[in-house]
């Protein structure tokens, strides 16, 4: 296994936490200006903007997770083999 291994999974990992994070932002906004066109009422479009952003926003922080795991994985193991 390459020393670079386990910074590449972090690297990976932490720009899929970072692009969680772009989306969750996405979404606080849009659904702001859509709640202030009709602030009274409950408005259908927050709710199409929560599923196009909340979707993928989940799965981008899912990944980047499972990412920084494997690196965690990864550098533990390097460590091992050196050890050995």
């Amino acid at each position: 296994m390459k020393a670079n291994t386990a910074r590449g999974w972090s690297l990976a990992g932490l720009a899929m936490i970072m692009l969680s994070g772009l989306l969750y932002e996405g979404l606080e906004l849009s659904s702001r200006w859509e709640q202030a066109k009709s602030p009274s009422e409950k408005s259908l479009g927050v709710a199409a903007l929560s599923i196009m952003f909340g979707i993928p926003m989940l799965a981008c922080a899912a990944v980047g997770l499972l990412c920084l795991i494997v690196a965690g994985l990864a550098f533990a193991r390097a460590r091992v083999r050196l050890s050995h």
